[in-house]
């Protein structure tokens, strides 16, 4: 009797809201910021650039890949003489909260729970094979 009142209390459908993590806002604002600082410091240098780049430059054009949308755009192409300016406002954008929205986008999207499946017993032909090596061994 006491067994089924313990188990009438557990849910299996709560795995998911157990692992799920709340966004957070300000850590994704960091994040994006130092994406920014990072662009503008790789803009501005004339040594060849290192790393991952989220822009690229092509006919004095600026093609800016943040990796979130903004306003509809996941690419934003800008002149390349006004691009520090882009960046200025964006970071000033970010830090305002104006785009929250699209920084945790990803992180409030839906993710699958993994679950592992347990492995199964191994062959009798592995087991003699590692029995074989074990033996081998001494």
């Amino acid at each position: 009797m006491a067994l089924k009142d313990i188990l009438a209390l557990v849910d299996d459908k709560l795995e998911a809201v157990f692992h799920r993590k709340e966004p957070d806002a300000k850590k994704a604002r960091k994040n994006a910021i130092a994406t920014i600082e990072t662009a503008r410091k790789q803009f501005g240098s004339v040594d060849p650039v290192r790393g991952r780049k989220v822009w690229k430059v092509s006919n004095e054009v600026v093609s800016f890949t943040p990796g979130y949308v903004i306003a509809e755009r996941s690419v934003s192409y800008v002149p390349a003489e006004r691009f520090n300016d882009f960046l200025d406002k964006l970071e000033a954008a970010i830090n305002a909260g104006e785009l929250d929205d699209a920084l945790l986008a990803d992180e409030k999207a839906e993710q699958p729970v993994k679950v592992r499946k347990p492995r199964g017993p191994l062959s009798p032909e592995v087991l003699a094979a590692r029995r074989a090596k074990m033996a081998a061994k001494k």
